[in-house]
């Protein structure tokens, strides 16, 4: 019961976050406006359907209480996927921003030898 819910992150974490990044550093360099591209992780069941899957209103104490310790173990593997996802997005403007320094360095450098 507990391998079906584990949430399958595998596809939405920093590498995920580092694609979205480039995306929106190319856009940005293009002028284009900002582009709405939800988080690509699967959704949380429902806290109704987590409960159902533990028994619904007729669950006992114990049960109550591995079905909370469920749930607050895939909050917090949502979480910290997400900030995987946000680190991603941070190299990737890092990245970016790294390249343009290394380009306009290449290009004053060629400008001092080209004038000399």
């Amino acid at each position: 019961m507990e391998q079906e819910r584990l949430m399958d992150y595998m596809g939405s974490g920093f590498r995920a976050g580092f694609r979205r990044g480039l995306r929106v550093a190319w856009d940005a360099m293009r002028f284009r406006p900002l582009r709405f591209e939800p988080w690509p992780a699967p959704s949380m069941p429902s806290l109704r359907e987590h409960l159902e899957a533990y028994g619904g209103t007729r669950m006992s104490p114990a049960d109550f209480d591995r079905c909370e310790t469920d749930w607050y173990r895939m909050l917090d593997e949502r979480n910290r996927m997400f900030d995987r996802y946000l680190l991603g997005m941070r190299c990737a403007r890092y990245a970016v921003s790294g390249m343009w320094i290394i380009a306009f360095a290449i290009v004053g450098l060629t400008l001092v030898e080209v004038s000399s």
